[in-house]
């Protein structure tokens, strides 16, 4: 199996990509939070991107477009900066994002799609993966974006088995997964709901054949999850210790007051004190702090 860092926005960037390339080194692949398309990439994204920030990392760059002319201005800037492929943001639920008939949005019209497609496959310089969902609001949806699908010559297709109007709730609907496996030619990778062992055991037993998953809130919650699933012993306070450091660390390099540091790790606490579910309640004190001395001593509680 190879396993892949889902991108969540704000929260997966090269600080934290490191973080577990050094601590918790199970990771195939990784995805960067997506960006859309501009003639010029800011300096943030360039950041993001360049090899000096992703030393050892196997980096996929993923993109938020729906316009086949985006796709190939993108293609050959990522291309000069040594990319070979790119991933295609067929998936986020996001209102904003939606409204634009991008990220899950597209997934409305297929038609659309299949001409976006089309002519992305035309002119994009680089190999093409999609990340997707299997509808809008209903799973009745997913046969036409199949048919849509099957006709490229995908690197890979990435599946989060929910509808867009399911954002994260409900269970992923392993139904419309099992029909992808049975109809779609190109290699599958499965996303959803990877939490524990025992998640990751149960889809293999219904799943042998597929070969690659993504998880996203599984590895932020458990850094250490994927080293179980591998047969390695259960992270310890030390070890989520020294990832925990690392990247405070790096975001103190990179922002210039305690305000922005302390802002991106209540993200990362959002997810990562579920490892720690005697400390529930550390989460409230993040959320309220300001200070690092402040945050600082939060950390050391949960930490002790």
């Amino acid at each position: 199996m190879q396993f892949y860092l889902a991108p969540l926005e704000g929260v997966t960037g090269y600080i934290v990509r490191n973080a577990f390339a050094h601590h918790f080194p199970y990771i195939d692949k990784y995805f960067t939070p997506f960006f859309p398309a501009a003639k010029r990439m800011n300096k943030k994204i360039i950041r993001d991107l360049i090899p000096e920030n992703n030393p050892g990392i196997k980096l996929v760059p993923q993109l938020m477009v729906n316009d086949a002319k985006d796709m190939e201005m993108m293609g050959k800037q990522l291309k000069d900066m040594g990319f070979e492929s790119v991933n295609l943001n067929c998936g986020c639920p996001s209102g904003t994002v939606v409204s634009k008939k991008k990220g899950a949005g597209i997934l409305g019209d297929p038609v659309a799609l299949d001409r976006f497609l089309d002519e992305t496959f035309r002119v994009c310089p680089l190999k093409i993966s999609i990340k997707t969902r299997i509808g809008v609001e209903f799973p009745s949806e997913w046969e036409d974006i199949c048919k849509v699908y099957e006709k490229y010559p995908l690197e890979e297709l990435i599946i989060h088995p929910r509808v867009r109007t399911d954002f994260y709730k409900n269970t992923p609907n392993m139904e419309a997964f099992a029909y992808a496996v049975d109809r779609l030619p190109m290699p599958l990778c499965y996303n959803g709901d990877i939490n524990t062992v025992e998640d990751y055991q149960a889809f293999t037993e219904r799943f042998p054949q597929t070969d690659r998953m993504m998880i996203g809130r599984g590895l932020l919650a458990n850094p250490g999850l994927v080293g179980e699933i591998l047969g390695h012993d259960r992270a310890d306070k030390k070890q989520i210790k020294a990832f925990h450091d690392e990247i405070v660390n790096g975001y103190t390099e990179i922002f210039s007051g305690d305000k922005d540091v302390v802002g991106h790790m209540k993200e990362i606490w959002f997810y990562l004190i579920r490892f720690f579910p005697d400390k529930a309640r550390c989460l409230k004190q993040i959320q309220k702090c300001q200070s690092m001395p402040e945050y600082r001593l939060i950390v050391q509680q949960i930490l002790s």
